[in-house]
């Protein structure tokens, strides 16, 4: 096994590196390349249901970040906040398919107050459901022993049906046959998503970059790629703010999606091969 050692000649070259380092690089770029991929994956099953359809198309993001408005008739049906997260990123929470059912059903007939306490098929009621299943985490911190403090303040509420209702509406204004929803994530929302991605994703886009940076190949093709990635997370976290005034933001979002997952796995397989290519002469 070579010697962990470097020289002002082969610094910059990763493909040089002895050969503990370009293991521990390999593993790296697998991991960051397969969490990419998973990222997505998460993406698709949290915005695909947005704009009440099946599948993830540009509704889905204007509904997200800017709003959506569309033709109603009396088979459109659009998903509360609490029914799409109901149906995707909470639905692990929820024990048995048994609560899962009777939490649906009530929030698919529009979350009425009445329909709360209502028992269904199998014996169970929503308001029941959700002391069972969902007030462990999002219940208000009163220190009794089902509650405790959600990890996202805003989110907190009780079953009490005035405290959910912001939860229950679809958040729409229905006029002359068209029917308009607010963006999903409200302002402290899109704070917090903010700051979470903007510093944690360009740091590992900065390192795979600076790899690829010192990788072999054609000069003018690598420096077209190298900053891609990064200007892409520009032009995707812009987005998100401007969507809210600016329908170009949504497209901006979509834009930058694209480019940095294209630029970002060119990247990543570049400096994969090239770590394990035969060396050859400057």
């Amino acid at each position: 096994m070579s010697k962990l050692h470097f020289n002002s000649a082969t610094i910059w070259r990763p493909s040089d590196w002895p050969l503990a380092v370009r293991v521990m690089l390999t593993a790296f770029l697998a991991i960051i390349g397969t969490g990419y991929l998973i990222a997505l994956a998460n993406l698709y099953e949290k915005h695909q249901l947005a704009d009440g359809k099946e599948g993830l198309s540009v509704d889905d993001v204007k509904a997200v970040y800017a709003g959506l408005t569309i033709n109603v008739n009396e088979e459109t049906v659009l998903p509360s906040r609490m029914l799409t997260q109901v149906r995707t990123s909470m639905r692990q929470y929820i024990e048995t398919d048994a609560q899962f059912e009777t939490l649906e059903a009530w929030l698919k007939d529009g979350g009425s107050e009445e329909g709360l306490d209502e028992k269904h098929e199998n014996g169970k009621t929503p308001r029941r459901v959700l002391i069972k299943q969902c007030m462990r985490c999002h219940a208000v911190s009163t220190g009794t022993d089902i509650s405790r403090e959600a990890p996202f303040g805003p989110d907190e509420f009780s079953p009490e049906y005035e405290q959910m209702k912001p939860y229950l509406a679809s958040d729409t204004k229905v006029e002359k046959g068209r029917q308009t929803l607010k963006p999903q994530y409200d302002m402290p929302r899109l704070i917090l998503i903010s700051h979470i991605h903007m510093l944690s994703i360009p740091m590992f886009t900065l390192v795979v970059a600076m790899l690829f940076a010192g990788a072999r190949g054609p000069t003018t093709i690598r420096n077209a790629i190298l900053p891609l990635p990064m200007l892409a997370l520009l032009l995707d976290f812009g987005g998100w703010w401007l969507a809210r005034w600016s329908e170009i933001g949504v497209y901006s979002v979509l834009a930058g999606g694209a480019i940095f997952g294209s630029a970002f796995g060119v990247q990543i397989l570049w400096v994969t091969l090239d770590l394990w290519s035969p060396t050859r002469a400057p």
